[in-house]
């Protein structure tokens, strides 16, 4: 089974980048022509990192919950 912490770490990761390619196509000049899409991009992007870090935020307190049961 996939640890579902290790799948949004890996989604937030992936995220992360694209947010930062987007970042620095709103940013460049050369990007003039296209804003819009690179607006588009920054906003799909950082909805994606903060879905992978409530998942991954929920997953770590599931998982505590399943240890202080446990012990």
């Amino acid at each position: 089974m996939v640890s579902a912490v290790s799948t949004s770490s890996a989604g937030l990761s992936a995220a992360m980048q694209r947010f930062d390619g987007a970042a620095s196509r709103v940013a460049s000049p050369q990007s003039a022509g296209e804003p819009v899409t690179a607006v588009t991009e920054l906003a799909s992007a950082s909805f994606g990192v903060s879905i992978n870090t409530a998942v991954l935020k929920s997953s770590i307190e599931t998982e505590k919950r399943v240890l202080d049961i446990l012990v």
